[in-house]
C-alpha cells in the first residue's frame, strides 16, 4: 500500500480519508457535517459504490432521490449522476472506485 495521503480536510464540513488502495480498487472515507452538499456529478472512468458507516444521507442516483441510513449501500455505475447531502452530523459513509482515483494522491 502507497502512503502518499491518508487524511485531507477538504472543507469544514468534509474530512477524507483513504483508507486502502490498489491499481483497481480504492476505498476512502469520508466524514461530514450535518448539511454537507456533494455536489451532482458523474464519472466516466470510475464505478462507485458506497456504504453509510454512520448517520444518514439523502442521494441522488440517476434519477431517484432516497435516504440512506447506517447500514445502507449505493452503487453509481459509470456515466451515472449521483450526489448526497448530509443529513447529520458526523456522518460517515465509505466509498469503493474502481478502478483507483489516481487524482485522490496528488496534494
Amino acid at each position: 500500500m502507497d502512503e502518499i495521503i491518508k487524511f485531507k480536510q477538504l472543507s469544514e464540513e468534509a474530512s477524507q480519508k483513504i483508507l486502502s488502495f490498489g491499481e483497481d480498487l480504492m476505498l476512502v472515507e469520508y466524514c461530514f457535517k450535518k448539511g454537507f452538499i456533494g455536489k451532482e456529478h458523474k464519472h466516466e472512468e470510475h464505478a462507485q459504490g458506497g456504504y453509510v458507516v454512520k448517520g444518514s444521507f439523502e442521494i441522488i442516483l440517476g434519477n431517484e432521490r432516497k435516504i440512506l441510513k447506517q447500514g445502507d449501500t449505493y452503487y453509481a455505475a459509470k456515466n451515472v449522476s449521483h450526489g448526497i447531502v448530509a443529513l447529520e452530523d458526523d456522518s460517515i459513509i465509505v466509498d469503493v472506485f474502481t478502478p483507483m482515483r489516481s487524482d485522490f494522491l496528488t496534494i
